[in-house]
Parts: C-alpha cells; sequence; structure tokens
C-alpha cells in the first residue's frame, strides 16, 4: 500500500477525535481551533514518523559481490608477463653494447642510449634484475683502459690513480643515477616506504 494512503487514514483519524468541551463561552471556537491544531499535529507526526519506515529503504539488502572472470583476468596476467620478457631482452641488449663497447666513446654513447630508455620507460619491467645489471655494467666500467694521474695520497693509492676520463664517469654514474632512482619500491598504503634495489 502506498505511503500516501496510510498518510490520509492517519489524517482522517486524527479529524474524528473528540476533544472534551471546555467550560468558556468560546469553547466552540477554541474546540474547532484545538482540533485543527489536532489535524496538523497528526498530518505532522505522520510525515515524520510513518514515512519514514514506509519509504524504500537505500542501504543494500544484500552485499554486493563481484564476479571475478578469471580466465579475463588470466589472460590480462599472461599478455603484461610476455611484454615484460620483451622488454626484459631489450634491456639486456642494451647491456650487452655497454660490456661489447670496444673504446671509450662507445662506452659513453652506450651508457646514454640506456639511460635514455630507462627514463622513458619510467620503471623497470617486473623479472628484470636491477642489481645483477648493475654488476654487469660496474665490470664493463672497471675494464675500460685507465690513465694514471697524481691525486691525493692515501694509504692505498700511494698519491697515484686511475680513471677512464672524466666523461666516461659522467656518464657512468648518471646511468647508476636513473637506474637508482626508477628501479626504487614504493610500498605502503598510509605511509611512503622506498626499498633501493641497490
Amino acid at each position: 500500500m502506498p505511503t500516501s494512503v496510510y498518510v490520509l487514514a492517519l489524517l482522517g483519524s486524527a479529524a474524528g477525535l473528540n476533544l472534551s468541551p471546555l467550560a468558556t463561552s468560546e469553547g466552540s471556537r477554541l474546540r474547532s481551533s484545538s482540533r485543527r491544531e489536532a489535524v496538523h499535529s497528526a498530518a505532522k507526526l505522520a510525515l515524520l514518523g510513518l514515512a519514514a519506515p514506509l519509504a524504500p529503504a537505500l542501504a543494500y539488502d544484500t552485499i554486493p559481490t563481484a564476479d571475478p572472470d578469471f580466465e579475463k583476468i588470466q589472460k590480462l596476467r599472461q599478455e603484461r608477463e610476455a611484454a615484460d620478457k620483451l622488454e626484459v631482452k631489450k634491456i639486456n641488449g642494451f647491456i650487452k653494447e655497454i660490456e661489447n663497447a670496444p673504446s671509450a666513446e662507445a662506452f659513453i654513447a652506450a651508457c646514454d642510449k640506456f639511460s635514455l630508455y630507462v627514463i622513458a620507460q619510467g620503471k623497470f619491467p617486473d623479472g628484470s634484475n636491477v642489481k645483477g645489471l648493475v654488476t654487469r655494467i660496474r665490470e664493463s666500467y672497471e675494464l675500460l683502459p685507465k690513465r694514471a694521474f697524481a691525486c691525493e695520497k692515501t694509504r692505498t693509492n700511494d698519491g697515484v690513480c686511475f680513471s677512464p676520463g672524466k666523461d666516461v664517469e659522467s656518464a657512468y654514474e648518471s646511468l647508476l643515477r636513473e637506474m637508482r632512482k626508477y628501479s626504487l619500491i614504493v610500498v605502503g598504503d598510509y605511509r611512503t616506504v622506498t626499498f633501493k634495489a641497490f
């Protein structure tokens, strides 16, 4: 039964209330005004008291459940893994180019090329061993021909240092800086915690 029918029924029953006659000469006038006030009060109560319980519930009768499409999820995961494998293969190509650099100039060019790739991607794909990549780059850097120059004497260098050149050092350190920046692992929901891959 609609809410309006209940409200009208309440108003009708409230209109039929008989109030006891007042002892004054103006009793009939006061009685009619009292009856009118009673009808108004009943209408207000009906709107406040009856309309709310009879209104349709806004909350869920049952908890909504998501029906996961496992086939679709599996397919998306496999596509993502295939894309990550391609990216890992591409990264290995860059590292091999650094490892096989025949000269300092070729090493600088390979490092710059890989730095630009890392910046463009913005992240390393899942399955890439960043620490292992850095180790391979460091070994290639240490194998480059070095020139001796005088430097501050310590207990280990005897006042002679070796370097492949300022340009090579700059390219190497720049690459490591970009790799460190884009390999940070960020965890935490309300408090951010970052882990360095190397």
